[in-house]
């Protein structure tokens, strides 16, 4: 028996909640380079404390997905 395939409102989700966070770990790394570059330190500061958060709610997201639809073991699929 063949696993179910996910449906495109999956892939969807599974794209915005994981390419969020990611995109803004890109974009506090972009701006931090450019606070750094003039001297501002607080502003570099900042950034960075935002991309922490980004990275712990990639994790966190990634973690609740995983409960919600499962890893490969759940769908089926063959884990490497």
């Amino acid at each position: 028996m063949a696993p179910a395939r996910e449906g495109p409102a999956v892939r969807l989700m599974r794209l915005w909640l994981g390419g969020t966070p990611l995109l803004m770990l890109a974009m506090a790394i972009f701006f931090g380079i450019a606070a750094a570059a003039t001297g501002r330190w607080a502003l570099l500061a900042v950034l960075v404390v935002l991309a922490l958060v980004a990275l712990a709610l990639f994790e966190a997201q990634r973690r609740l997905l995983r409960r919600l639809y499962g890893g490969p073991e759940r769908r089926g699929g063959q884990r490497s």
